[in-house]
């Protein structure tokens, strides 16, 4: 079994999902539309913004950029967190 941690955002008229990565997969192109690929699956309906933490804390987000903006200002521990637990294939 793996787990990830998600949040479920509903911000002006997006409901989308955050998903904690590591920053290495943020910060590699193909590694970040991989994971955004792998997490629309258990998304399936909301478009997904990745998100790494930077050296002070501050969370760093890639995905759609409308979306970006509308949680690149917030503290990631504000976000409505969850912890997901999915069965490996």
């Amino acid at each position: 079994m793996a787990e990830f941690t998600a949040a479920i955002v509903q911000k002006a008229e997006y409901t989308f999902v955050v998903v904690i990565v590591k920053r290495e997969v943020l910060n590699d192109n193909r590694l970040s539309a991989e994971a955004i690929k792998i997490f629309s699956r258990y998304f399936p309906l909301m478009p997904v913004v990745l998100m790494a933490q930077n050296f002070k804390g501050d969370g760093v987000f890639r995905g759609p950029e409308n979306l970006v903006k509308l949680v690149e200002n917030d503290r990631p521990e504000d976000l409505p967190w969850s912890v997901y637990k999915v069965h490996k294939k």
